[in-house]
């Protein structure tokens, strides 16, 4: 990769709240592979070393990235299974463990890889191991209409203090009909839960240019209209990271892995697809980066998004679509 296409992968601000470069973090739902296929793409493309925590969980640590985990994404199927002895019951429900995985990971449930915090600048490299993936034969969102399958992305943020968070909400919740858009969300992720979208009120809260607060304020304001993870961008491991006395009540807390990090989950898992690699939604998600870090034209694309969104037709017309196209020229 030239030093230009590695430049294309950089956000604005480049450095984190502690003046250190910036980490993502990147999480890949998908089917059709076995996990010893997985691990090997995986150790192939940055080493590391194995270790077999059950049938449904690994982990692959010391690699050239970091530590990655490998996990089938259903909790019902990891609790059969638990390292432990080696007596004729255990082995049974081992043997009856890996029948229901089998079944399992080839009609719902997908794999999971876990990707470590990566630096801004080393981050394209994943895409040597989605190459590796396509080619052992993982399949994506739209192989099947039961595979709600996605891409996460976790961006560290450049900052912790209220104006940065409001910021980085107000450029996403003025993006997020045209990212819905380019992303083309399958089917069976829009029937989910996982992705909801902002509610109208919190909508009309935060996309306003007189909307201030401090990081108390917001984080108060954003679990009152939104107590949940189910959120396409959900903030909840950054604010138990800035204090976890505020997830403490939620029904969601054993869930939430605190983090310096947004949680953006809206992205389908388009692993099979050749055209499609992780530049694609992070690429998107630039257009994001750039928005919260141009503080004139994002003022216009408050007060502009804020009016059409009270209008009557906005959920049935396009327009802002393409108004969305002409203001992003500007960035």
């Amino acid at each position: 990769m030239t030093n230009r296409e590695a430049d294309n992968w950089l956000p604005p601000q480049q450095k984190n709240y502690a003046g250190k470069e910036r980490h993502v973090g990147v999480e890949l739902e998908f089917s059709g592979c076995e996990p010893q296929d997985i691990i090997q793409c995986i150790t192939d493309c940055f080493s590391g070393d194995v270790h077999k925590e059950s049938i449904f969980h690994y982990q692959i640590t010391q690699s050239e990235l970091g530590d990655f985990v490998l996990e089938l994404d259903a909790a019902i199927l990891q609790s059969l299974v638990q390292p432990g002895s080696d007596d004729k019951r255990d082995k049974a429900k081992d043997s009856l463990a890996e029948s229901l995985l089998k079944f399992a990971a080839e009609q719902v449930v997908p794999w999971e890889v876990v990707a470590p915090p990566i630096k801004l600048s080393q981050l394209s490299r994943l895409n040597t191991l989605f190459r590796c993936l396509r080619k052992k034969g993982a399949l994506g969102t739209r192989q099947a209409a039961r595979y709600a399958f996605g891409l996460h992305l976790n961006p560290e943020l450049p900052a912790l203090d209220g104006k940065t968070l409001v910021r980085y909400m107000q450029a996403y919740l003025c993006l997020y009909d045209w990212l819905y858009a380019a992303e083309k969300i399958d089917m069976a992720r829009k029937i989910t839960p996982y992705i909801d979208h902002f509610a109208k009120d919190y909508i009309l809260t935060v996309v306003d240019t007189d909307y201030q607060p401090d990081t108390e304020q917001f984080i108060r304001d954003y679990l009152h209209y939104n107590p949940t993870r189910n959120r396409s961008l959900d903030l909840l491991p950054l604010i138990a990271y800035i204090d976890e006395k505020w997830v403490e009540k939620l029904d969601d807390k054993a869930l939430i892995k605190p983090r310096p990090t947004l949680h953006y989950r809206l992205p389908n898992c388009d692993i099979d697809n050749p055209e499609w690699d992780l530049s694609v939604p992070w690429g998107l998600w630039l257009k994001v980066e750039q928005l919260a870090s141009n503080a004139a034209l994002l003022a216009r694309f408050i007060n502009e998004y804020r009016k059409y969104y009270q209008r009557l037709t906005h959920a049935i017309d396009n327009k802002w679509l393409s108004r969305c196209n002409e203001l992003l020229d500007e960035l």
